[in-house]
């Protein structure tokens, strides 16, 4: 497992056969139906055998980030590497407690119930799939799975084949840690994902982009099981002329643009800002891009880099149909050959320009400016639901904001810190996603609450027990329309509404006493009713 024996740059990723993905999904889902994954002890195993393998792997991790996007060690630990450390942490800590049945006493509300016992069992949904992206290879990959496995899957992940280090250096940590029968990796690109998305399979598991994701969605419908999707969106950031302080909220809304060079699911897209507090906000925004990344942001070695020349070019000629105003924030010039667009600040833009038709995934940030707050919104809620709302404000504005839009996630006074919150549910609504996970939520994505009851034979008592069964008609089964609904449908709220009736409420068993009298009465003419029918 040794990082010195693997030299990645050396490597080359090597796609899937596609005429052996099928035996790698039916293998996964053989070990599945053999119970490999059922005993709790054995995904506890495998969790910390994958804690072991990304701490020991670590640095070849962070190089292969710093190959596929220039990121700098410190930001792959704390972005990728850490928050997956902490992850199997958490779950180790906690997973015998979410794997225990939640019990249900409906017992207390619905006398028919009395002498069952009701719990639900979280049980695995059975051979799962991840796709993740490139934008954090890593950390897209590993706390899904880290999900699925404690919750017994067996995992066929799918890397993203346009991050290629992460991809190789993923496969090469994967398969010396954790047992094959479990986790498989497929490597490819369009056909190899294809492929896979034909295999039987009992949960999709996508992160990336909308047109993608319908097509995941697809699949999952054909085989009526069930579908996570974390996608993105154009995620705003409004800043009110209340605002407390403008110099934190200027270095936030440049953390939340420039890392990983604005290729972050929950980046800034754009800001919309108060017409009055606009220029001073612009002046701090590049003070502080200034103090991060130096006039030439190129030469630091803290500053990513586009991922590829595709998306480098399609950065480039948005920018270049803007009709807003560039303001002046680096010396140096966007270079292809280095995939280096410097950090860029438009100001007069409008929703209809350019830079506002899609999410942009990168370090250029349009300005919007607005005269009252509902000019703001409008702005907001005339495009589909984000993956994320910012807004910087009084707590009048916040809530206001927060009551009169919809999106995925939203943070006040701050941009992209609840991605460091477990146990906290990430995920979109609407064109920004289906579903959620991070935490005990990962856990319940990929688990199926599975209710099982247990009744006695002895009660109901066999004459009450015939209500259930016809004939209904007749003065002789009146009964049953009336002891029925007092078992199983008590309309006893009304209890609540007097004084004598609440002082009931506080007697233990008190419901069971108020379907005293219906109880009786199925006893009595149960019984009758059983006798008659007796030869």
């Amino acid at each position: 497992m040794a990082t010195e024996r693997f030299n990645l740059e050396k490597q080359e990723l090597a796609f899937t056969p596609v005429a052996k993905i099928s035996t790698i999904v039916n293998g996964l889902r053989s070990a599945f139906a053999d119970d490999v994954m059922r005993d709790i002890g054995f995904r506890k195993q495998q969790l910390q055998a994958l804690l072991q393998g990304v701490r020991e792997n670590s640095d070849m991790l962070a190089q292969a980030l710093k190959l596929d996007l220039n990121r700098s060690k410190q930001e792959a630990m704390f972005y990728e590497i850490e928050p997956v450390e902490f992850e199997i942490g958490q779950f180790l800590q906690n997973l015998d407690t979410w794997t225990k049945p939640d019990t249900n006493r409906l017992a207390s509300d619905q006398i028919g119930f009395l002498a069952s016992s009701m719990e639900v069992r979280k049980e695995p949904l059975g051979t799962v799939v991840i796709i993740s992206p490139w934008n954090y290879p890593l950390r897209l990959t590993l706390l899904p799975l880290i999900g699925a496995l404690a919750a017994g899957n067996t995992v066929v992940i799918k890397p993203s084949e346009v991050a290629p280090y992460s991809a190789m250096a993923m496969q090469h940590v994967l398969t010396t840690c954790l047992d094959t029968r479990v986790v498989q990796l497929v490597q490819g690109g369009v056909d190899e994902t294809t492929e896979l998305l034909k295999q039987k399979l009992d949960h999709f598991f996508y992160t990336g982009n909308g047109t993608v994701g319908k097509i995941v969605a697809k699949a999952a419908a054909e085989q009526l099981v069930g579908v996570t999707l974390e996608l993105g969106g154009k995620s705003p950031a409004i800043v009110h002329n209340d605002v407390a302080d403008l110099g934190p909220t200027a270095m936030r809304l440049v953390w939340a643009k420039l890392t990983n060079a604005g290729q972050s699911c929950t980046a800034v897209d754009y800001v919309l800002v108060h017409r009055s507090i606009k220029d001073k906000l612009i002046k701090l925004l590049v003070e502080v891009i200034h103090e991060a990344y130096s006039r030439t942001p190129q030469k630091s070695a803290d500053y990513g880099r586009i991922i590829n020349q595709r998306h480098w070019q399609r950065l480039m000629d948005a920018l270049a149909a803007t009709g807003g105003s560039v303001v002046p924030v680096a010396d140096d010039e966007a270079d292809k050959n280095d995939r280096y667009i410097p950090p860029t600040v438009v100001d007069d833009v409008t929703p209809t320009d350019s830079l506002m038709r899609d999410e942009l995934f990168g370090p250029i940030l349009p300005i919007i400016a607005y005269d009252t707050l509902d000019e703001a919104l409008a702005t907001i809620n005339g495009r589909d639901q984000p993956l994320a709302l910012y807004v910087f404000g009084s707590n009048k504005t916040i809530e206001y904001v927060m009551g009169h839009t919809r999106s995925g996630a939203a943070v006040a006074n701050d941009t992209m810190f609840h991605m460091g919150a477990h146990n906290f549910p990430f995920g979109g609504v609407g064109a920004s996603g289906v579903g959620n996970y991070m935490g005990r939520y990962s856990f319940e994505t990929f688990s199926h609450s599975r209710s099982v009851m247990q009744r006695p034979l002895w009660f109901p008592p066999p004459g009450v027990d015939t209500l259930r069964l016809a004939p209904f008609d007749g003065p002789q089964n009146a009964w049953k329309a009336e002891v029925g609904p007092a078992m199983m449908y008590p309309k006893n709220y009304w209890l609540r509404r007097t004084f004598w009736g609440k002082l009931l409420t506080l007697v233990p068993l008190w419901r069971l006493l108020a379907a005293t009298g219906p109880l009786l009465l199925g006893l009595l003419k149960g019984r009758a009713a059983v006798k008659a029918t007796r030869p």
